[in-house]
């Protein structure tokens, strides 16, 4: 195997475990196992498990990111329909899998922020770099005469984002999709109106 395959698939297992277990739960052990790794492979491709938990969040973002800006390009579909399928298409993942994983990054922010200072940095980044994403779909929408002019669409953007999330959270803890139609409802039916 050579040797950008074995970092590839390291990262590959080691971010199914994170999203499963999480960062202070998956060992490096555990993923090198899997992997069918040695141990010094590890430190041949990763400074330390921080370094690999960094290259692991910009594997996600790079992920979510090509999803995000290909609906952005996509004008096959109004601004907010292209909004609402790359929510839902998300989300539909999240329900196949019984509602457990969630966005693996608003997971890792929710474990790492209030303690580890480089993790969380680097996931604001990427946060803000999502809602900008979304953002441009709304300021489209706008232009389009799909969103009303009084609506201002970096505020819509940061609300609907850490709405989101909030919502993945609720769906893990009550195993149902319930509040996504709540979710739905109220953001396209009433607020982005």
């Amino acid at each position: 195997m050579a040797k950008s395959d074995k970092k590839e698939l390291i990262l590959e297992i080691g971010a199914r475990l994170m999203h499963q277990k999480g960062y202070n739960y998956t060992g490096i052990q555990e993923i090198l196992k899997e992997a069918e790794v040695p141990k010094g492979s590890f430190y041949f491709y990763f400074k330390s498990k921080e370094d690999f938990g960094l290259q692991v969040i910009d594997q996600y973002a790079t992920h979510i990111g090509n999803a995000l800006h290909g609906y952005l390009k996509d004008d096959t579909y109004s601004p907010l329909s292209r909004l609402r399928q790359f929510l839902n298409e998300f989300l539909a993942s999240f329900i196949d899998n019984n509602y457990q994983g969630g966005c693996p990054l608003g997971n890792l922010a929710l474990e790492l922020a209030d303690t580890n200072e480089v993790f969380r940095k680097k996931l604001n980044v990427i946060f803000e770099s999502a809602i900008e994403a979304i953002q441009a779909l709304l300021e489209q929408a706008q232009k389009q005469g799909e969103l009303p002019p009084n609506k201002d669409p970096k505020d819509l953007a940061h609300f609907l984002f850490f709405s989101w999330e909030g919502l993945i959270m609720q769906m893990k803890m009550s195993r149902n999709s319930q509040s996504l139609d709540q979710f739905n409802r109220i953001v396209f039916e009433q607020l982005l109106v």
